[in-house]
């Protein structure tokens, strides 16, 4: 079997093209996506590919079908010389593109758990918003250990109206953030949870996440989150709230 590939627009809405995307995220940036179909010998439609920032590309099927491996490795051989990451669902696609390079960094976990009776509110923990840029960008950058907190804190809450976020103060000082909003499905997707390195492993993780999962109680009905599968305390802090495991994405890099 022969496979091309056809580059074009991605879909306003992918569902009612019939991929399945399991992240809406990427398709919101219109600017920053590209995007291109798998098609077979009859023309078919056996899947799409996607790449993001000309760094990162995943692999999509049609009708809730992954494509055939050959048809993946084809589309990944083709896009290879626009990117430095794939990020794929079929294990078997990595072993077979292992020839050509490509080197498995991470997985990531797809968790979910029903929202409601989640969470209680807490004295300390107080809503943001693109307002608040000044204080919580600063801290953005330590919790994280990036630069640029001010720009991404104002730019999130900018592109999605139904995000949410808070902030948690421990003796009047900002030691956490979390954030989350709702997906085109009606899901609550958790975007960032974090404390400050120095205060970490002392329920304050805990803390945050419980108000946030209290503040969308009504909301919505069930709550997703990604996470490192290595990131073992984030793994055991979900737990404690419910999450099991929905999906499996991998991480890898091209040589």
């Amino acid at each position: 079997m022969s496979y091309k590939t056809v580059p074009g627009r991605p879909p306003a809405d992918p569902w009612a093209e019939g991929l399945y995307v399991r992240d809406w995220e990427a398709w919101l940036d219109d600017d920053g996506l590209r995007f291109a179909w798998i098609l077979d010998e009859d023309e078919r439609r056996v899947g799409a590919i996607r790449w993001v920032q000309d760094e990162v590309t995943q692999v999509i099927g049609v009708n809730g079908d992954e494509p055939p491996v050959e048809a993946s490795e084809y589309a990944l051989m083709w896009v290879k010389p626009r990117i430095t990451h794939v990020y794929s669902f079929q294990p078997e696609l990595l072993s077979l593109l292992g020839r050509q390079g490509l080197e498995l960094e991470a997985q990531i976990y797809q968790l979910r758990a029903p929202l409601a009776g989640l969470g209680q509110g807490e004295s300390d923990v107080v809503p943001f918003s693109s307002q608040h840029a000044e204080t919580a960008g600063p801290l953005y950058d330590k919790i994280f250990r990036t630069k640029g907190g001010r720009r991404t804190v104002f730019q999130y809450f900018q592109q999605f109206d139904n995000a949410n976020g808070l902030l948690l103060r421990n003796q009047g000082r900002p030691v956490g953030l979390f954030a989350d909003r709702l997906n085109p499905s009606g899901e609550m997707a958790v975007v960032w949870l974090g404390v400050l390195p120095d205060l970490r492993h002392q329920g304050f993780g805990r803390r945050l996440l419980s108000a946030g999962l209290h503040a969308r109680q009504g909301a919505a009905s069930e709550v997703v989150v990604q996470v490192e599968a290595s990131n073992e305390a984030a793994l055991n802090l979900y737990g404690q709230f419910r999450f099991e495991r929905e999906w499996t994405l991998n991480r890898a890099q091209l040589g």
